[in-house]
């Protein structure tokens, strides 16, 4: 590497800053960001007004004295750091000077004259991630931080924080033969860590407190955690960044059948992964055993996720797999997910709900649309109501036939969404009296059905209209 990334602190003297168009502007932004006191040079007697928002910001640390004058030598001399965007022939003075009195600078856009370099910088407060590329593209490093900052968990500083102020209580309780290597490793990566970047930070301080007055006893009753996670209708580029970071630490990954290849592959590497779908009109793993193996994998004290379709909330047994791991005393994380229906509707350019044409939206599973009694219909014929059907491929006759026979109107706009989101998906549409004939074009699921008039707003039914008007003409 051509540079070696350090952390500067500008708390003990001053910066030097030199110049006075948008990238000095920037820099100054970026030292006062790390609060430090800046010595500022330009030959613009309007520097001020460049940048006063800067300068009179509050959320800011340090002061700020500006000279307008070229800075000489003794103008440099104590400054921890010199930085300069003055244009070339003034930039190579700087430069020199700053050099000459072995002082780091660091001129805009010219690493040759430069002794150390900005990095682009993701800030989480007490957590900051430095990118850089030698100076050879600072856009490439930019691109890098949007990655990072796309999958760094948002209180991620704040639970940095959180340890740094506990470190001395720690160190009183623990004995020689305690690791707090371990110590900690146990924190970030178990229910602690995970209740605090979920937003149960209150919580999540009280039982570090009680982790630390329990950091010199042997445990042999810790357990592990179990996440729910909704998995999104199918594209892993619709995982939230919760699930992504939860998928990253898992140890293992208990998965249904509509979760597939290109999601897993975003989890850890080396994580068990444990398929426990069940597949329509095939025997599966039933419900008890699914709930017994998450418990005794958190029981191993491993970081479980429980990783669902969609949403685990929404038709994913996930409140019963709660309720059974919340028995067993085992701490439980929650992370929803994109549900089926808005995401597949989201891809169709489908409105849900629209003023004046569906003020309702219900969904329903198709196990219960196939049995017909269970299901109030004459609740559903309100042409207001956007009625979904999830999994609903095998029971299209049965949901047309309800909803014609509870008064809702045949030639009701109705689509099947299939394989939504994902790169086979299909969207066939038609009106409520042929639904059934809709779904068997297909071919397979998982789908969504949906009626309503607001199917008549979305980009497969415009289609479908042009192509008849096509065929007419």
């Amino acid at each position: 590497m051509r540079f070696l990334p350090l952390f500067l602190s500008l708390s003990s003297g001053s910066a030097v800053l030199v110049g006075s168009g948008s990238a000095a502007i920037a820099k100054l932004r970026l030292l006062r960001a790390a609060g430090a006191d800046v010595r500022w040079f330009s030959q613009d007697a309007d520097i001020a007004g460049h940048a006063g928002d800067i300068m009179l910001a509050k959320n800011y640390a340090g002061r700020i004295d500006v000279t307008i004058k070229e800075p000489l030598e003794t103008d440099l001399a104590g400054a921890l750091a010199v930085v300069s965007a003055a244009g070339k022939e003034l930039d190579e003075r700087v430069a020199a000077r700053a050099r000459s009195l072995n002082i780091p600078v660091n001129v805009v856009d010219r690493p040759d004259l430069s002794t150390f370099i900005f990095p682009a910088v993701v800030d989480r407060g007490d957590v900051v991630v430095a990118i850089g590329t030698g100076g050879a593209s600072p856009v490439l490093a930019r691109r890098l931080r949007e990655k990072i900052e796309a999958i760094l968990p948002s209180r991620i500083g704040e639970f940095a924080a959180l340890m740094r102020r506990n470190r001395e209580r720690l160190a009183n309780v623990r004995t020689p033969r305690f690791s707090v290597r371990r110590f900690w490793e146990k924190i970030i990566d178990g229910p602690v860590g995970a209740a605090f970047l979920s937003g149960r930070t209150a919580e999540a301080e009280i039982a570090l407190h009680r982790s630390i007055e329990a950091a010199d006893k042997s445990r042999d009753d810790e357990r592990g955690v179990v996440h729910l996670v909704g998995a999104g209708p199918g594209d892993p580029d619709l995982l939230t960044l919760r699930a992504l970071n939860v998928l990253q630490s898992a140890d293992v990954i208990f998965y249904d059948e509509l979760v597939n290849s290109d999601i897993l592959s975003r989890a850890r590497r080396d994580a068990e992964q444990v398929f426990v779908g069940k597949r329509k009109g095939q025997p599966g793993m039933a419900q008890y055993e699914i709930n017994q193996r998450l418990a005794a994998a958190a029981k191993s004290r491993r970081c479980v996720v429980r990783l669902k379709g969609g949403d685990p909330f929404i038709f994913g047994r996930g409140g019963e797999e709660l309720e059974y791991l919340q028995h067993a005393g085992i701490p439980v994380m929650i992370v929803p997910g994109i549900t089926a229906a808005l995401g597949c509707a989201a891809e169709s350019g489908l409105p849900l709900t629209l003023r004046n044409e569906a003020s309702r939206v219900c969904f329903i599973s198709a196990s219960v649309a196939d049995e017909k009694k269970d299901v109030d219909w004459s609740g559903l014929a309100d042409p207001l109501t956007t009625v979904v059907v999830y999994m609903g491929l095998s029971s299209a006759a049965a949901v047309q036939a309800g909803l014609i026979a509870a008064g809702r109107n045949p030639k009701t706009p109705a689509a099947v969404l299939a394989r939504g989101t994902r790169p086979d998906s299909r969207a066939a549409v038609g009106t409520l009296a042929n639904l059934s004939a809709i779904a068997a074009s297909v071919s397979e699921g998982p789908a969504l059905l949906v009626i309503g008039d607001v199917v008549a707003r979305s980009l497969p039914w415009k289609a479908a209209n042009a192509s008849q008007l096509e065929a007419a003409a």
